[in-house]
């Protein structure tokens, strides 16, 4: 198959978009691929030395090509790059973030009419913005840890009844870009201000002593699998920081599997498949949970509907460690799009 791949975007999280487009570009195995890289002004250029990307040790510095393209709406979407046309069969938006993750991509690929790997727009909206998640997934049951939603960064009210420490995040961003601990109560409203720069709503929620918990999940629209095994995020900080995550190699340790009983291991997995149904999940998603120290209890944190491809993303780590190799992972999310792609297809468009 042609595969149209997505990355770069506008998003803060572009950089580490590039590494996972590598990565994924790494395992299409014999699928053909079409590269477009966006970047932070939105623009769409076609990448023509695939094996130079491949090579590059540092994806997001790649010369990038400077070849305009387009996608071409119709019963055979064409991506128009230069004097060329391709016809991808289907598209892999590796993009992080707003303009990505966030449903507006994929709505630009439903109203062009080409499959894509990956949640709808509703799930990929909703799994996006945190608060939305939170309420979702309140309402199916899920255990969460208090929490205030801030709306403007003067209204500080709601976020100063929650105990110490707390973590400010914006609500619309992932890869920890723009979160901040705060410890103290006169630290806050500075970190609030720097959190509405990245978002015009910002979650405050109340800090845990607890370790960080990850499960892979693949639903097709009717059932959800969990990956067989869970695993841990281990900071050498004060959390999983942006720096933490890319830039320092020893920022933290990736526990596959993590050391939990096999009853609470079970348990992540239920809660997963709960959380990724709750936000309208399709295709693919990492679910976070916070574990408690002292109790043992699970908290929600996050649904991942596009989480990271890099070497050493939990995502593709843990479907390996479950027996489903990256390659085969990459190949099967393709599938699954077509096969939504197809289901679409055979609705009605008329009232007869």
């Amino acid at each position: 198959m042609k595969v149209l791949l997505l990355f770069g975007g506008r998003s803060a999280e572009r950089e580490v978009s590039c590494v996972s487009a590598q990565s994924v570009l790494r395992n299409l195995g014999s699928h053909v691929p079409v590269l477009v890289w966006i970047d932070p002004q939105g623009r769409w250029w076609h990448q023509r030395d695939v094996k130079g990307y491949l090579a590059c040790p540092k994806p997001a510095r790649f010369p990038f090509e400077r070849v305009p393209a387009r996608l071409e709406a119709g019963p055979r979407p064409a991506l128009c790059a230069g004097t060329r046309r391709f016809f991808p069969d289907v598209c892999f938006p590796v993009l992080h973030g707003p303009f990505g993750e966030d449903g507006t991509m994929q709505g630009c690929l439903e109203i062009a009419g080409l499959p894509y790997v990956g949640c709808g727009v509703l799930g990929s909206s909703a799994g996006m913005d945190k608060v939305l998640t939170k309420v979702l997934a309140g309402k199916a049951g899920l255990p969460q840890v208090p929490c205030a939603v801030l709306r403007s960064p003067q209204d500080l009210r709601a976020a100063r009844r929650l105990k110490l420490p707390v973590f400010v995040k914006p609500s619309r961003l992932g890869s920890s870009v723009g979160v901040y601990k705060v410890k103290k109560a006169r630290d806050l409203a500075g970190a609030v201000r720097k959190a509405f720069r990245f978002d015009s709503e910002v979650l405050v929620e109340q800090g845990v002593d607890a370790r960080e918990i990850e499960c892979a999940v693949i639903g097709d629209g009717r059932r959800t699998e969990a990956a067989r095994t869970v695993g841990e995020i281990r900071p050498n900080a004060e959390f999983y920081s942006y720096e933490a995550k890319y830039l320092d190699p020893k920022g933290a340790e990736l526990i596959i599997p993590a050391d939990l009983p096999a009853s609470a291991a079970k348990r992540v997995r239920r809660l997963s498949v709960r959380a990724f149904e709750a936000v309208c999940g399709f295709g693919m998603a990492r679910v976070d949970f916070f574990r408690d120290r002292r109790s043992g209890r699970f908290y929600f944190n996050e649904v991942n509907t596009i989480p990271g491809f890099t070497s050493i993303s939990q995502f593709p780590k843990l479907w390996a460690e479950s027996g489903l190799s990256f390659p085969r992972l990459v190949d099967r999310l393709l599938k699954l799009a077509l096969a939504r792609h197809r289901r679409q297809a055979r609705l009605r468009i008329t009232r007869d």
